[in-house]
């Protein structure tokens, strides 16, 4: 009876492993989805993927390789972003529809309590961004939570990345109504959340970098 148990146990647990598994990655392509579609939902997100997006690995020097989707969502990229430049191995999906491309970029970085993340949309010229999606572990709602709120992410459209052929991020201003609209690489910022702001600000400085040498590269 022992040994029927524990065998029945650990097949159910294999198999919680293996559904959360899968929920993992369906959470991560919705989310890749709504950086440039905020139509998809869990029901669409899989199909919408499957139909619109191409999965890339990217090295240190800008030199890509196409790979399964499933090999690219594995990628754990807090662990990357521990190793060196050389030694990363970064995931980029690219997403094209209705005749547009667009280059989404994963983020990870840290704000006020935990983790927070998301994805980056960025046009073919490698300059002006076309969408974000901000996810976050346990910021303070009605403050860091802001992030996770379209009106911080519709912030980021049209705003660039570059300035003068330069990579200058984007930063993110203590709270609103700073006209920040008016500057191309400035977003008004969470009221009462300037630490998560600013982690924001330096998340898309530090996985932003890592793109660099496949802009130039592929830069039209």
């Amino acid at each position: 009876i022992v040994v029927g148990v524990a065998l029945l146990l650990s097949g159910f647990s294999e198999l919680v492993k293996e559904r959360y598994k899968q929920n993992v990655i369906l959470d991560k392509k919705m989310s890749i989805m709504s950086s440039v579609d905020k139509s998809a939902t869990k029901v669409n997100a899989e199909q919408k993927f499957n139909n619109t997006i191409k999965s890339l690995i990217v090295n240190s020097k800008g030199e890509s390789q196409e790979v399964d989707p499933l090999k690219a969502l594995d990628i754990d990229l807090r662990k990357e972003l521990k190793k060196s430049e050389a030694d990363r191995s970064i995931p980029l999906y690219i997403h094209t529809e209705n005749g547009e491309t667009k280059y989404i970029l994963p983020l990870h970085g840290n704000g006020l309590w935990d983790f927070i993340g998301g994805y980056l949309a960025v046009k073919p010229d490698f300059n002006t961004l076309a969408g974000a999606l901000f996810t976050h572990v346990g910021e303070t709602p009605g403050l860091g939570a802001e992030m996770t709120k379209d009106w911080f992410q519709n912030n980021f459209i049209d705003e660039k990345l570059m300035k003068n052929g330069e990579f200058v991020g984007i930063q993110v201003l203590k709270g609103k109504g700073n006209k920040a609209n008016a500057e191309p690489h400035k977003v008004d910022g969470m009221s009462g959340a300037t630490i998560t702001g600013d982690g924001v600000q330096a998340m898309i400085e530090t996985c932003v970098k890592g793109y660099l040498p496949y802009f130039k590269k592929n830069k039209r």
